[in-house]
């Protein structure tokens, strides 16, 4: 079972509002952030910050999407897709520098996963 240390009130939004594809699901994607939050003791729901990490996850999903159109697409030597196959450093500066409030641990950790389910998978 993972502990708190491993898990971040940035990252637990994040990773439920990865798979929200379908908008008339809000309501049940925001039910399930409260109940991890509660589960993990990271505090209470502020829908401020999941609005300002769903707007981060709508604009990783619109460049990674892009593929080998991207800004950040640089393919790597693997035959298959790789996290490599996209500059995870620039892309870190850049959204650092975009959405300030996240802290730069967690903006790694999400632009990884964002790799992960939008391209790779």
């Amino acid at each position: 079972m993972p502990n708190n240390k491993e898990q971040t009130y940035d990252f637990i939004c994040f990773a439920e509002l990865a798979y929200e594809f379908d908008f008339s699901k809000k309501a049940e994607t925001e039910k399930k952030i409260k109940r991890r939050l509660k589960y993990y003791k990271l505090g209470n729901y502020n829908q401020g910050r999941v609005d300002y990490i769903r707007d981060l996850r709508n604009d990783l999903y619109s460049e990674i999407s892009l593929s080998t159109k991207s800004k950040y697409f640089s393919k790597s030597n693997s035959n298959y897709a790789d996290l490599n196959d996209f500059n995870i450093e620039r892309m870190e500066l850049d959204y650092i520098k975009r959405y300030d409030k996240i802290d730069r641990k967690d903006i790694n950790k999400i632009l990884c996963f964002a790799i992960y389910l939008f391209y790779m998978r």
